[in-house]
């Protein structure tokens, strides 16, 4: 929630407006420790605007799964510190900036880009009985905000014709179809019929970004920095999120572009957000760079496995895990049974995404360049659907032991799957998190898969189950980070549970 003082004093007696703002990690805050950490447009529109913004915006969230959170309620009952949506006695708004995550092949997500505000199922049936109907209920104004852009690599007008603009296709996920559809043209058309203002962020911030060209990745987060020269280099650039810089300059589009719906409360005279003034604010001044050191003895706190065969592996808990207290809080636990490992993550701790990672792995240390083949029987307990949940083997080119680690920095592969099992393995390059090609066969609680994972003197082959093997893509050396090891084992991510079996590594 933001409550700025007024840039102006002389109108410190001018009534104020109301806004309550709802929407996902575009429009939220966050409590980052990243080098530029993340920032909502949400969290700066009382810059722009004479009002008392409350920004209930929550992170992940989708216009139908909100309704289930305690900041919905929050919206229509109020809090200690929020008055419910209508009861402020003054010109009140409610801004609506949904559309991330409506995109995401989910049942607890997703919502149709097709059809219209009377059809069941679909985004703008969401938006409209959900939000648009309470506030004009309520006495309350509601806006619906199209969903900002995610910057490109090419940054091009065509680039854009794309998820990253919210344009998707159809999607075959655990049998079912999710259809693909244009979210923010569905907003535009909504709007359109039911006459409610409608400001439109994805094609502001797309022009914006072409204009700004490669400057448009200073509106961004970097989880991380590298030093050099003397100075730090942001890296692990956040294609998603804004930086304050960029939600400030967001916020700024809300208000220029809704100048007439927001006429009685504009602050007078603001002018756009500039890289000069705004860019090194968003920078996090106690940042202090990761600099890689190996780990040189294994986790205390996890049971060392052996295999069938005699092989020894170890446990650790790390990446983007929320903080250090949750390496070891319960959310993560092996058990031991037979020569049988049971890795389980619950609580939504741990992640596969698109900037950072968090996981149970259980691994060996082997010199770099080592050829070597790991397969292994996965029996799956128990898979969230959810696109971050993850299981499988992996080869990677760092190691934490217990920690959380914001910045991802190693590459890595893994004979695995993402998106609910869209995907015939993935990995990581760069810092880039990549996908194999679709999967034709995806698992979920009961099944069991063999995985299989080898390195070669030309890369990597993978293979997840009963689809094809894959080595394309795969073929760059896990040496970027720790040039001495590479990391191998079996791993889980998010809320799984799985059975690793018949496990068997050879070398040479």
């Amino acid at each position: 929630m933001t409550d700025d003082r007024f840039a102006h004093p002389e109108l410190s007696a001018t009534p104020r407006a109301a806004i309550w703002v709802v929407g996902d990690s575009t429009v939220s805050g966050f409590d980052d420790n990243y080098y530029i950490p993340r920032q909502g447009w949400g969290e700066q529109l009382s810059r722009y605007l004479r009002a008392d913004v409350y920004n209930l915006a929550r992170s992940g969230a989708s216009s139908k799964d909100f309704t289930t959170m305690p900041e919905y309620h929050t919206l229509l009952k109020g809090s200690a510190d929020v008055p419910a949506m209508g009861r402020a006695g003054r010109d009140s708004y409610l801004l609506i900036g949904f559309g991330h995550n409506d995109q995401k092949t989910e049942e607890a997500r997703f919502t149709d880009p097709n059809g219209d505000h009377l059809t069941a199922g679909s985004f703008a049936h969401s938006l409209y009985i959900n939000y648009i109907r309470p506030a004009r209920d309520a006495g309350v104004i509601p806006v619906v905000v199209t969903p900002i852009a995610r910057l490109t690599d090419s940054n091009t007008a065509e680039s854009y014709l794309s998820e990253s603009g919210h344009i998707t296709g159809d999607a075959v996920i655990g049998g079912r179809t999710y259809p693909g559809g244009n979210y923010a043209q569905a907003i535009r058309d909504m709007c359109a019929t039911l006459d409610v203002p409608c400001i439109d962020l994805t094609r502001a911030t797309i022009a914006m970004n072409i204009t700004l060209g490669d400057d448009a990745r200073w509106l961004h987060a970097f989880n991380g920095a590298r030093a050099e020269g003397g100075r730090l280099i942001p890296t692990a650039l956040d294609k998603t999120h804004t930086s304050s810089y960029g939600a400030k300059m967001h916020a700024w589009l809300i208000a220029d572009l809704g100048r007439d719906v927001f006429a009685g409360c504009l602050k007078p005279g603001v002018s756009a957000p500039a890289h000069e003034h705004d860019f090194a604010a968003a920078i996090n001044p106690d940042y202090v760079p990761v600099i890689y050191q190996p780990p040189t003895a294994v986790s205390a706190s996890w049971p060392a496995f052996t295999d069938g065969q005699g092989h020894v592996w170890h446990g650790s808990v790390f990446g983007d895990i929320g903080d250090n207290s949750k390496a070891l809080g319960g959310s993560f636990t092996a058990a031991i049974r037979g020569d049988a490992l049971t890795l389980c993550v619950r609580d939504n701790c741990g992640k596969i995404a698109a900037t950072t990672d968090g996981m149970i792995f259980y691994y060996t240390a082997l010199p770099a360049g080592t050829p070597f083949t790991l397969t292994a029987t996965a029996t799956v307990n128990a898979l969230f659907a959810n696109n971050q949940v993850s299981f499988g083997l992996m080869a990677r080119d760092d190691l934490y032991i217990d920690a959380c680690v914001s910045a991802t920095m190693g590459d890595y592969v893994a004979a695995g799957s993402r998106s609910q099992g869209a995907y015939n393995c993935f990995g990581r390059k760069s810092g880039e998190l990549f996908n194999g090609p679709a999967a034709t066969a995806v698992y979920g609680p009961g099944d069991t898969l063999k995985l299989h994972l080898a390195a070669t003197a030309d890369g990597f082959a993978l293979r997840y189950g009963d689809n094809a093997p894959v080595s394309a893509g795969f073929d760059y050396a896990l040496t970027s980070i720790d040039p001495e090891h590479v990391y191998v084992g079996f791993y889980a991510a998010r809320n799984a549970s799985v059975t690793f079996s018949d496990i068997c590594l050879t070398t040479g």
